[in-house]
């Protein structure tokens, strides 16, 4: 068992598989919607889980709105999707803010923002990525461990900091493949993060 998840770090540290295939589209997708800010820039909010589809669907979506910051809440998903979303985030130098718990694959797609913008008390967490999410998080397999790898190097994350996050999910003391604080390991590693308060809701008023 040892030397399968000694091969696993080996895989991630190098980092030389390329993003594959993607999965077969599922049905439903996150759900879109915009705003604009008192910059005058589109807000693009992605919320809800990322399904197989959502890495073509983001792609159109950015593409027709041209949105400068993606916000985020949601329960995780489809790690290839993350992946996608991710790195036409990084390679656009957009802006991400986690404006609601925000887990697995939604962390991922986190990470890779420019600005990593964060509502105070929000939940970002995460783990490492695995091919089927079931009632636990499982063991990941040498194929999404090669993934990650390649998605933290097109992140310019470091070796280091590579290494540091699979010893967050599954160092010594860790039950399993467990989940841990991604908002805690982003200071860990001096990325450019920025706290918020969250701005006041209000109640509807009864005509």
């Amino acid at each position: 068992m040892r030397n399968r998840w000694d091969r696993c770090r080996a895989l991630l540290l190098a980092g030389l598989v390329a993003l594959g295939a993607g999965s077969v589209a599922g049905a439903g997708a996150a759900e879109y919607s915009y705003r604009t800010n008192e910059r005058d820039e589109v807000v693009m909010r992605l919320a809800g889980r990322i399904t197989a589809m959502d890495g073509a669907i983001f792609l159109a979506e950015v593409r027709e709105h041209e949105p400068r910051i993606i916000e985020l809440e949601g329960p995780g998903g489809d790690m290839l999707s993350a992946v996608r979303i991710g790195v036409i985030i990084h390679e656009r130098y957009l802006r991400t803010h986690a404006v609601g718990t925000c887990l697995s694959a939604c962390a991922y797609i986190w990470i890779s923002g420019l600005k990593m913008i964060a509502d105070e008390g929000v939940e970002i967490s995460n783990h490492l990525p695995v091919a089927i999410q079931g009632a636990s998080v499982g063991r990941p397999d040498d194929k999404t461990i090669a993934i990650f790898g390649w998605y933290l190097g097109k992140l310019n994350i470091s070796v280091e900091m590579m290494s540091a996050f699979l010893d967050e999910a599954m160092g010594p003391g860790v039950d399993g493949n467990g989940y841990f604080d991604m908002l805690a390991f982003a200071r860990y590693w001096n990325a450019p993060i920025e706290m918020r308060v969250p701005a006041p809701t209000y109640a509807a008023i009864e005509p």
